[in-house]
């Protein structure tokens, strides 16, 4: 065998370059979470709740990222009571605390359930979503749950125990080297049960309305189907 004709000067040395490989994918799977600090951002609630970060003072260009609370699994829940306290933030400029969490080339920032952790820095300003006009749209991909991504989770357990907490799926493809996601609007929450029942993780083709906002490619759902 093998390991009975290495050396253990060669074995060991192996055996340690086996070890770093196996650290190397662990850490490039991990989460990337940024430390903990203060953004500031322009808050919109479509296609799901987001900032726009403020380029001058946080990124190199303005860069919209998926909101979630820390210890809270429902989004809008938050949000509306947050809204009842400091007024509606719709197209607001404000200050949250939080991380930056990207895996996958997702993007999310996670900030504080603290509602005194969240202000509205510039009031008397709203300023305009960005939406494209839509158009039909087909595309063949793999749809995901963009919260297990972040996790690292792509199991069915996952995709299911998020349907009823603020699912965020997506329809992923592979274009020019890299992977391109479209977040999928459902108004009808039996396409999504029926695809975690009979085609999870099969090859899907969407149809809908797609159409570009605030930062992200978005399509309305009209139906998807497995590809045989």
């Amino acid at each position: 065998m093998l390991v009975e004709k290495l050396p253990i000067k060669k074995l060991f040395v192996f055996l340690i370059f086996i070890l770093l490989l196996i650290a190397v994918f662990i850490l490039k799977n991990s989460p990337t979470k940024l430390e903990k600090k203060n953004y500031e951002g322009v808050f919109f609630k479509r296609p799901f709740p987001l900032i726009i970060i403020n380029p001058k003072k946080n990124l190199n260009k303005p860069t919209s990222f998926l909101i979630l609370i820390e210890n809270e699994t429902n989004i809008n829940s938050f949000i509306s009571k947050l809204e009842s306290k400091i007024g509606s933030m719709e197209g607001k400029l404000i200050k949250v605390s939080g991380k930056l969490l990207t895996l996958n080339e997702t993007r999310f920032i996670e900030i504080s359930d603290e509602l005194e952790q969240i202000v509205i820095i510039d009031n008397p300003n709203t300023y305009p979503s960005e939406q494209t006009l839509g158009k039909k749209i087909d595309l063949i991909g793999n749809i995901i749950n963009l919260k297990c991504i972040t996790k690292n989770d792509f199991s069915k357990e996952c995709f299911y125990e998020n349907v009823d907490k603020g699912l965020i799926p997506a329809l992923r493809i592979f274009r020019n080297k890299e992977n391109i996601d479209y977040l999928l609007k459902i108004k009808d929450s039996e396409i999504i049960n029926d695809y975690i029942k009979n085609n999870f993780q099969k090859t899907q083709k969407v149809f809908g309305d797609y159409y570009y906002q605030n930062g992200f490619n978005v399509i309305n759902l009209d139906s998807i189907s497995a590809l045989k």
